[in-house]
Parts: C-alpha cells; sequence; structure tokens
C-alpha cells in the first residue's frame, strides 16, 4: 500500500523546535539538513553578524553566498552570547522551547552543556569540537592529519593533496544531525536528556578504519600509495577523448565491466589480456591486476572519439562514466544541475539574486512538496522569538 501523503508541507520534523549558535560548515549544515525536514531551526547570532555572515564567496550584492546557502530555512535571532544575560536568554530560549541546543562555539555560563542539563534534565544538547584530545582542527588539518592527503595525486608527487570540498565537515554534519535524532527519539522514548559530542577528528578516523585504509596500513606496516586517477582494486580511470576533454570510467560489478565491452567492442581483446595475465577478468581483482594493459585499450578506443561520441556509446547501457567538468560546466552540461532536477528551484536569497536553491536531497514519499527554503535576513525573527521570552518573564514578576 502506498504511503499516506501528509496533507501540508512542513515535512516530517514539523513542530521540532532547535537552537543553534553555530559557525563554519558542519554544525550550520547539520541544523540546515533538519530544517529542510521542517524543524524549526533558530539561529543566534551577534548584532553585527557572527564568523561567517561575510565569508567567501559573496554575490555581486556583497552578501556571503557561504551563510546564504548553510542557513537556509531557519530563524534569525541576534543576541550577544558574549554576555551573560544574553546567555541566559538564550538557555530559557532553549528550556522553554523543545530543549534542544546545537554548538560548536565555546558554550559557557547558561549554555555549557552540564548546566542546561541541571536546568531541564531531558535537555539535548550537542555540541562538536576539533579534537577528542582538546587540539583546535577544521577539515583542512583534519585532512592533512588522516593520511588522506598523502593517498592523492601523481605517482611521483612528494607534496600532500588538499581535498577542494570540504569533505570531512559534510560527513560531520550529517553525523551531528543523525546524532541529534537519535537522541530525540531515545528521549521520546525515556523522558531522557543527555549530552551529544563529536569530535571532527575522529570523522576522519572513524572513515580511514571503515573503508579499510587503517587496517591495511595497521596490518601491512605501510601506507598505501597513491593511486593518481586508478580504482583501487578494481578497474577504473580516467581517459581523454580526442577533442580533448577526460572522462572517469569504474567497473566495480560485472555488470558494469559487461556493459563496458559491449558499448565499446573491445570484448575479444579483452579476452587475450586475461589469457596474458593466465586468468578471465571477470572479477575485481583480476581486472585490478591487469589495469594497465585494459587502461591501454580502452584509452586508445577512447582517444578516436569526441566526448558526444562517447556518450552517445554509453546512453542507455550500465557503462558506469562521467566527464569531467568545472563547476561552469556542471551548470551548462547537467541537467541534474538545473531546475530539471526537481531537487533544485531558483530561489532568491537576502542579498543574492535567484539561484539554484537544493531542498533536502531525501525523497520522502509522505512529503512530495517540500520546498527549497529561503535564507534569513540577519535578525529579523529576534522580536517574534524572544518578545514571549521577555512576556513570561514580566508575568513570573510578582
Amino acid at each position: 500500500m502506498a504511503a499516506a501523503v501528509a496533507p501540508t508541507d512542513q515535512g516530517p520534523l514539523a513542530g521540532l523546535r532547535i537552537v543553534e549558535s553555530t559557525a563554519f560548515i558542519a554544525a550550520p549544515l547539520a541544523t540546515m539538513s533538519l530544517a529542510a525536514l521542517g524543524a524549526e531551526v533558530i539561529r543566534l547570532d551577534p548584532s553585527e553578524g557572527g564568523l561567517d555572515h561575510q565569508r567567501w564567496p559573496l554575490s555581486q550584492e556583497g552578501a556571503s553566498l557561504y551563510w546564504t546557502m548553510l542557513n537556509r530555512g531557519k530563524k534569525s535571532v541576534t543576541l550577544d552570547l558574549r554576555t551573560e544575560e544574553g546567555r541566559e536568554a538564550a538557555a530559557r530560549l532553549v528550556c522553554e522551547g523543545d530543549g534542544i541546543f546545537v554548538t560548536n562555539l565555546p558554550a559557557r555560563g547558561a549554555l555549557a552543556p552540564e548546566a542546561l542539563l541541571d536546568r531541564r534534565q531531558d535537555v539535548i544538547v550537542v555540541t562538536l569540537d576539533g579534537s577528542p584530545d582538546g587540539a583546535t582542527a577544521i577539515d583542512y588539518t583534519v585532512h592533512a592529519a588522516c593520511g588522506a592527503a598523502q593517498m592523492a595525486g601523481p605517482a611521483g608527487l612528494d607534496s600532500p593533496v588538499n581535498n577542494a570540498v570540504p569533505f570531512w565537515d559534510v560527513i560531520a554534519g550529517r553525523t551531528l544531525a543523525m546524532g541529534l535524532l537519535a537522541a530525540e527519539l531515545e528521549r521520546r522514548r525515556t523522558g531522557r536528556g543527555q549530552h551529544v559530542a563529536l569530535s571532527l577528528s575522529d570523522i576522519a578516523m572513524e572513515t580511514m578504519a571503515n573503508v579499510g585504509i587503517l587496517p591495511e596500513a595497521e596490518l601491512s606496516g605501510e601506507a598505501r600509495p597513491r593511486q593518481e586517477n586508478w580504482v583501487y582494486g578494481s578497474f577504473g580511470r580516467d581517459f581523454e577523448t580526442r577533442c580533448g576533454r577526460r572522462f572517469m570510467l569504474a567497473t566495480v560489478t560485472g555488470k558494469q565491466w559487461r556493459a563496458l565491452l559491449s558499448a565499446t567492442g573491445l570484448g575479444t581483446a579483452m579476452d587475450r589480456i586475461g589469457e596474458a595475465f593466465g586468468a578471465p577478468l571477470d572479477d575485481d581483482a583480476e581486472r585490478f591486476r591487469a589495469r594497465h594493459a585494459i587502461a591501454a585499450l580502452v584509452q586508445d578506443w577512447a582517444g578516436a572519439r569526441d566526448l558526444t561520441q562517447i556518450a552517445d556509446a554509453f546512453a542507455g547501457t550500465s557503462v558506469c562514466w562521467s566527464p569531467y567538468r568545472d563547476a561552469a560546466q556542471l551548470l551548462a552540461e547537467d541537467a541534474r544541475a538545473s531546475p530539471r532536477n526537481p531537487m533544485f528551484a531558483r530561489q532568491a536569497h537576502p542579498g543574492v539574486p535567484p539561484v539554484l536553491t537544493p531542498r533536502t536531497p531525501l525523497r520522502l514519499s509522505a512529503h512530495p512538496r517540500l520546498a527549497a527554503a529561503r535564507a534569513p535576513d540577519l535578525g529579523a525573527d529576534t522580536a517574534s522569538v524572544l518578545g514571549p521570552l521577555d512576556t513570561a518573564g514580566k508575568e513570573a514578576d510578582p
């Protein structure tokens, strides 16, 4: 039976209020992800804006695209948390609401996790720090520490390679959101609150263990060498076309391998490579072992064709491939980065003309009409959010 569709577009987290004091990427991404699912997220900033309010890149009007895109769908309240009065007001906002607070900034006084839990036993405090040993860390330094920077780039390269996209922050943000929802689910079952803490460096260390890189080094005593653009343990690499464009190709399943042979007509030649290596190329390990010989054949085939011809040859098949693109080429060539993708709508934001703005990438059958949200004006919700606190305080006076 099909799932019932909600009568509104509020989302599955409608009615859940979260208060945040965050900066950089991971923590605001966590709360923005929850706002996209319907949570009411109240962002606290000083009146001049927080650390990221003018962070690059900027729109032509001077608005931070970084801040804008990480704070979509939130309410904005200006409150000076550098003062005890501001921290007390924020603590009341947390504890007189749904009792959920997210931060990756220093939380002192009334906003310290233990203070909030003393004030309300079922409060949920979610915090992010750099490292469990107390060291400062951001995505770039975590990437440097975990070994990944020494695995990327050409085989003869002596220097490390940074990520252009802060993937550790992104993973940490989604993990924070998962931790918050896990604590909320437990609170609904038990009535118990808790402090959920995460360190950015632990995200990288856990990931390196999860994908086998850390135990591989531990058991072998050696670090995995740079693989250039090869897919480790299977067959995959970048190839250049006749027109000078490059594309990535990977065959990590038998179905993908057979589709490649069919689309390129290289089946007989690949059988000869298998005979030369003493084993058919039916599994990942054998294809990896013969990767250089396989790649030479594929490069000859690709180098005789333009990218459009290769796209035509692979269209409608199970070949796993993609052209390499920069961001401008992505916008010009790929319908997935356009309003033709239902995830995107062109949305104007404060100081930002209409740009592609995603809704949640989750496709929920009960909430098919969730919309892409606008970023707030700094402080636009201060009066409506803090006003009830002032009223409550006055009503409590003798």
